[in-house]
């Protein structure tokens, strides 16, 4: 006899029961053989020691209508649904629900995110094995298949996850949900898992080690070209690039030049006139880890890691140029330091900003996904705006004053101005000797915490909290004017001489 026999047999045999009752027995001897099973016995020795289907159904529906005859009241009360035990035991297994629900879509869509990711990998290690890089097809093939292993153990804590769920609702309803894999399969995949990612460590090791453990040798970076364009500077200079980051710099020389890098197969596109310059190189869209698509094909996964400075550039300015400063990039960070000029403007839509040591009539910097950093900056204005990331200044002086972030925080260390407004949709305001006439301090969600350098008496107070806490007192009179409002958060605000 067949386990799925058996347990046909007996849910036949079980007709006229209540369904529920039929599949808690029905599950409970199929759990039985199952053990049994993996516990090394064969299958007629399992039936063989089982009563027959009819048989235990007959002792069940014997031994259920004896307990039904028993008083009414005591059997109500004792299966009663609602009671207390089972209330609380409902709400927390709601809560644990919630919890296991978000780790099994974690650990399954890391499963699949490996899985893709090892595919991409073991394809493009082809192109170095056709060039003859023997050693980086074997270690790329190492990591593809410890990508593998990983997603294989990624989808053994998904099953375990899910069968601790359904096994928690049984608990809590006393009915099943499902059937439970079996042990045995668990226990190979994670044997399996375990062996494939311990060979996977081997080859890449070994592969490694032919590549004399250096990192700039997992991608083939021997034809690097660097280009050095020379520039003629007027009164304004303007860059435009994607798809880099940029750093400016203070020329040694008289000379302007923009120092960048590519390989021959995919060259970037430069040009120059009318004192702009713009450097193209590539599709974002194509990039995975730092590098184009088709250079991962020639020359390993990691040439973006390896040939670090790919997707760099530097902008060397003369020490005489005091014009305005237009740097603008598409994908990448900007970072200016020991900088004079007269306007300046740097602008990226995904990448951090990061300004040093800067003086200029006005400066404007601004990014939708990253930090702005500005630090020991002197101007007349001076805006930060970002939509996804914070903004901290430091030892700025300046006549305004605008910090905006909608997610993330704003600091102002030791910034001096006559305004300053600092706005939050998402994040805390964070403050230290700030020394301003006039001050307005908005979030939605969060903290305006810190300290401002002078007398509160001073100070015309507006603070204005919705769900929290505040230790100001407002007050009307007063040269200078401080207006804090936040919706959901706290204002504790100290001034000091």
């Amino acid at each position: 006899m067949t386990k799925r026999k058996y347990l046909k047999k007996l849910a036949k045999a079980l007709k006229g029961v209540p369904a529920r009752e039929r599949d808690d027995l029905v599950a409970y001897y199929d759990e039985f053989i199952e053990n049994a099973l993996e516990g090394g016995k064969s299958a007629q020795e399992v039936f063989s020691d089982l009563e027959p289907p009819e048989t235990v159904a007959e002792t069940y529906l014997r031994e259920r209508a004896a307990a039904g005859s028993k008083d009414e009241r005591g059997d109500r009360s004792r299966k009663s649904p609602f009671t207390l035990v089972r209330a609380i035991g409902g709400f927390f297994a709601v809560i644990a629900t919630i919890v296991l629900a978000a780790l099994i879509l974690s650990f399954a869509a890391a499963g699949v995110s490996l899985t893709v990711a090892g595919v991409y990998t073991l394809v493009v290690s082809f192109g170095l094995l056709f060039a003859g890089h023997a050693a980086l097809f074997f270690a790329q093939w190492g990591m593809a298949f410890a990508m593998f292993a990983l997603a294989m153990l990624a989808e053994v804590l998904t099953v375990a996850l899910a069968t601790a769920l359904l096994g928690m609702w049984k608990l809590v309803t006393g009915h099943p949900i499902g059937k439970k894999p079996g042990k045995k399969v668990m226990r190979r995949a994670l044997i399996v898992g375990c062996a494939v990612l311990f060979g996977a460590g081997l080859m890449f090791t070994a592969s490694y080690a032919g590549l004399g453990f250096d990192y700039k040798n997992l991608a083939v970076t021997e034809d690097l070209v660097v280009h050095e364009e020379e520039l003629a500077v007027a009164e304004a200079f303007a860059l435009e690039g994607d798809n880099v980051s940029l750093t400016v710099k203070r020329s040694e020389s008289e000379t302007c030049k923009l120092v960048y890098r590519d390989f021959p197969e995919a060259p970037k596109r430069f040009a120059f006139a009318d004192g702009k310059a713009i450097l193209h190189c590539g599709s974002g869209a194509l990039s995975v880890l730092g590098a184009p698509m088709e250079l991962q094909w020639h020359r390993g996964l990691l040439i973006g890691v390896a040939a670090g400075d790919l997707q760099r550039a530097e902008l060397y300015l003369p020490a005489s140029f005091l014009g305005d400063l237009d740097v603008q990039v598409e994908n990448g960070a900007i970072s200016i330091a020991d900088m004079v000029c007269s306007d300046l403007v740097v602008a990226t839509n995904n990448g951090a900003i990061d300004l040093r040591n800067t003086t200029a009539e006005t400066i404007t910097a601004g990014t939708k996904n990253g930090t702005v950093s500005i630090a020991d900056a002197a101007c007349s204005d001076l805006i930060a705006v970002t939509k996804n990331g914070a903004v901290d200044l430091r030892n700025v002086t300046a006549e305004t004053v605008t910090a905006e972030t909608k997610n993330g925080a704003v600091s102002l260390n030791d910034v001096a101005c006559t305004r300053v407004l600092a706005t939050a949709s998402t994040g805390a305001i964070n403050l230290s000797g700030l020394r301003a006439d006039f001050i307005f301090l908005h979030t939605s969600t969060g903290a305006v915490k810190g300290t401002i350098a002078g007398n509160e008496a001073d100070y015309a107070v507006e603070a204005k909290v919705s769900t929290g806490s505040c230790n100001l007192q407002n007050r009307q009179v007063g040269e200078k004017r401080l207006e804090v409002r936040v919706s959901t958060g706290s204002i504790k605000i100290f001034f000091a001489s």
